[in-house]
């Protein structure tokens, strides 16, 4: 493979789009010597992530069209043309060999002006149900790359797709416990349980998890607790003198393989991302699917995981707190259940997806060169 490969990813919003696209960039810079850059939004989380992880990001303005009324709506139309014509721009200088989407509304107008100057592209696609973007462009591309065979039923006149599964971090699986310890403040040889609701937070695990810690539900265990941005604030000042447990809260956690590492299992959401990087790590989990996801998607994600016992799925509503803390104290009371889960979960990762995505990609630019 040439070595002066430049390579434009587009995707972001949320990390469920913008980790696929770092872990891709990571895994081709390393083993190809290619150039990466990025594409997304200033509002996104793609703009502290991107640079966080070493690579360049250029900004343009676009952001979702709502379903419900609402006079943001109104500027979609000048929105959509002020992205493509700084798609273009973008594209224009950076001369890229390949562009890669990866989903979110920031990778529909960078495809299809890459499309349009006949630069091969590629779509990633995390989910069961395809997003928007993929589902607009999927026929444009010339490669999409699934995670899950039945999104290709949801998809028309795909030129060329593979399954590979979802791209995580080669760094996934971090072995040195004592570091990952440190890195919590977490004291060693204790049980521990991590608490995230993807890269947003989740409202109510936060006040499920807060009620199970008020009333002092949760006992002999620490806990890593990934609040989001918009709860860290509040939940921070109230237990900051917190003492009947260990807790180390956060806004957000960067080093996700440590707090792997350190868990005993893990409550959190069934977006495809969460649930491929349990799988690495083999981490049983509590699954709580978020109910407003297209086409109840996460639900369809964790039943999966469920129907091979390496995960427990719990309805997301105001009393959650409840069938929490049941499924929380069940799991803590069974070493054999969660052994079992941990071999379960496990059994859904494959060791060779970077390989073949890389292999699809190579595809593409040997076909043009």
């Amino acid at each position: 493979m040439r070595r002066d490969l430049r390579i434009l990813f587009a995707g972001g919003g949320t990390g469920g789009h913008v980790y696929p696209a770092i872990y891709m960039a990571e895994y081709l810079s390393k083993h190809w010597g290619a150039s990466c850059r990025f594409v997304g939004t200033r509002k996104g989380i793609e703009s502290s992530k991107v640079p966080l992880a070493g690579f360049l990001v250029r900004f343009i303005w676009i952001s979702g069209f709502k379903r419900s009324l609402s006079p943001s709506n109104l500027l979609f139309p000048l929105k959509l043309l002020i992205s493509s014509m700084q798609s273009r721009k973008i594209i224009k200088e950076i001369k890229p060999h390949l562009v890669i989407g990866t989903g979110g509304y920031v990778s529909g107008p960078v495809l299809r002006q890459a499309v349009k100057m006949n630069i091969p592209t590629a779509i990633q696609e995390q989910n069961s149900y395809p997003g928007i973007t993929t589902r607009l462009l999927a026929a444009r591309v010339d490669c999409v790359l699934l995670a899950y065979e039945e999104a290709l039923s949801h998809l028309k006149n795909v030129k060329h797709y593979r399954l590979v599964g979802n791209p995580i971090s080669e760094s996934q699986g971090s072995d040195n416990l004592y570091e990952a310890t440190q890195y919590f403040g977490l004291r060693k040889g204790m049980r521990t349980v991590l608490i995230f609701g993807g890269s947003q937070g989740a409202r109510n695990i936060n006040q499920a998890i807060d009620q199970l810690l008020s009333t002092k539900k949760l006992k002999d265990i620490q806990v890593i607790w990934q609040t989001g941005h918009g709860d860290f604030d509040m939940y921070r000042d109230k237990y900051q003198n917190y003492d009947t447990i260990n807790l180390c809260i956060l806004p957000f956690i960067d080093r996700m393989d440590y707090a792997y590492k350190v868990s005993l299992f893990a409550v959190t959401r069934a977006g495809a991302m969460t649930i491929s990087e349990l799988a690495a790590a083999g981490l049983p989990a509590i699954l709580i699917p978020y109910p407003h996801a297209a086409a109840n998607h996460q639900y369809k994600n964790a039943a999966t995981i469920a129907a091979s016992s390496g995960a427990i799925v719990l309805e997301d509503n105001p009393k959650l707190a409840g069938p929490l803390a049941e499924a929380i104290i069940s799991l803590l009371s069974s070493d054999e259940k969660i052994e079992e889960m941990r071999k379960n979960i496990k059994s859904f990762h494959s060791e060779n997806t970077m390989h073949d995505i890389a292999e699809e990609l190579a595809k593409l630019v040997e076909n043009t060169h």
